[in-house]
């Protein structure tokens, strides 16, 4: 038998990302989050999320230009579940 990583390992996703998907699917798939709620996504965290297609962003009200919500998309919430350690 050959010794396998934890599932987490083989999607490569690091301490910030595993933090951020956990808080998130706390809450669930398709829910908008204020970004201030979210710990540990800070822009480097969130462009590789966005990047793998586990959370949107949206803008926020008063300034467009700015991250104002995060949603974990249901590819997010399907590989938490399936990485969780």
């Amino acid at each position: 038998m050959k010794n396998a990583q934890p599932p987490y390992l083989e999607l490569n996703l690091e301490k910030g990302e595993i933090k951020a998907l956990n808080h998130l699917a706390a809450i669930g798939p398709r829910v908008k989050v204020h970004w201030r709620d979210v710990k540990d996504c800070g822009p480097d965290t969130e462009e590789r999320l966005k990047i793998r297609g586990f959370i949107e962003t949206f803008p926020q009200d008063n300034y467009p230009d700015r991250i104002g919500y995060y949603m974990l998309t249901d590819e997010g919430f399907t590989a938490w579940r399936q990485e969780a350690p």
